[in-house]
């Protein structure tokens, strides 16, 4: 049994800005203070825009250090941990994405904690590639974390067959949504798409607006693309591309935290990605009853099924994607179908009181052991 006074974690990540590994930690971590764990959040960059929604019994420790040289600071950071690591040897602690994790676990080795070790990993590897040594790091840190968890059976096969991770040490969670009252307005004659991810150019934004522009003319004049996310510094360029394609006129850029209103008032979620780990529009969108089109990257399928719930496309494919788009249109009857059992799938298997309970059962089982 666990004391109440033991239920201890702490957790390491970037930033609390948005995106959708940001948004599922919060809501965790929030939930979790709720049951009595006492939890700090250490951020190394900025805390995040995300961060005013905590909860006010986790305790946050900033560390942004303000060097432009990145060497200087990588090395501040890391004494910086070290410091926290020895001073509590033995709070559980967990790693949320690649940078958190390598500069966190060179931090725990330095200082010899004694604590278990958790490493989140809610990507494919592919940023791997951009960073140099990174893959050979992460394998040498993988023998010392005691815990990796994973939100799809795509990033779990990478770890084990490239990374050489045993399947014993590695557990899939799935993100989670709450179901609230997602009320859904009358649509009306209106055809709304919407996609919702940050401006960033694996998010293949691009291949969205081609597509659109293929049948554009067999479309109501009056329909809508509702782009909801962060621009992080692609905005100008789609804008560029959007105008070429003569398709401006009917997009909406939005960023906001709460896209509840709009998503209720749309015909069709898309997520176009070239990679994904495992994405949470997709959730989002069933949530509103939409039918969904998404490429076949990464755990889309083990949520998407074909034909039964929803469409998936070949990647970078932009006469599938057209296609796909004007069958939902087209099809009101099968979207409706399609939108109907997203949201039984969702409710079933998805839901964010399972996501909670299942890392609380693992924090659990590492705190006993």
């Amino acid at each position: 049994m666990i004391l109440k006074n033991k239920k201890k974690i702490r957790i390491i990540i970037g930033s609390l800005n948005v995106g959708g590994t940001e948004k599922q930690l919060l809501k965790i971590i929030n939930n979790l203070a709720k049951r009595s764990w006492e939890i700090e959040l250490i951020t190394l960059k900025e805390l995040g825009v995300l961060g005013k929604h905590l909860n006010k019994k986790i305790k946050v420790n900033n560390l942004n250090v303000k060097f432009s040289f990145k060497l200087t600071k990588f090395f501040i950071i890391i004494f910086k941990l070290i410091k926290i690591f020895r001073k509590n040897p033995h709070t559980l602690t967990h790693f949320f994405l690649p940078q958190a994790y390598i500069v966190g676990m060179i931090s725990s080795i330095i200082a010899k904690t004694k604590c278990k070790l958790v490493m989140s990993r809610r990507s494919l590897n592919y940023y791997q590639k951009k960073i140099i040594f990174s893959r050979t790091i992460e394998k040498f840190l993988h023998k010392k974390v005691d815990k990796i968890l994973v939100n799809s059976e795509a990033i779990k096969k990478q770890l084990v067959n490239q990374e050489n991770v045993s399947e014993k040490k590695i557990k899939t969670i799935y993100n989670g949504i709450q179901l609230k009252n997602n009320k859904k307005i009358k649509k009306n004659n209106y055809f709304k798409i919407v996609i919702t991810a940050n401006l960033i150019p694996y998010k293949n934004h691009q291949i969205l607006f081609n597509s659109l522009n293929l049948i554009k003319n067999q479309l109501p004049k009056n329909w809508k693309l509702y782009c909801i996310g962060r621009d992080d510094g692609i905005k100008k360029n789609l804008i560029k591309l959007s105008k070429k394609l003569e398709v401006s006129n009917n997009i909406i850029w939005i960023q906001t935290l709460n896209p509840e209103k709009i998503l209720s008032n749309c015909n069709l979620g898309i997520l176009c990605s070239k990679e994904e780990g495992f994405p949470n529009a997709i959730l989002e969108y069933f949530s509103y009853k939409m039918p969904v089109i998404t490429t076949d990257v990464g755990g889309c399928k083990e949520i998407i099924k074909n034909k039964k719930n929803g469409i998936l496309i070949p990647k970078c494919n932009v006469s599938e994607l057209s296609k796909a788009i004007l069958y939902i249109y087209k099809n009101k009857n099968i979207a409706k179908k399609f939108g109907d059992e997203g949201f039984k799938t969702i409710k079933t298997k998805f839901s964010l009181k399972k996501t909670i309970n299942e890392h609380e059962n693992e924090y659990l089982k590492c705190l006993r052991s």
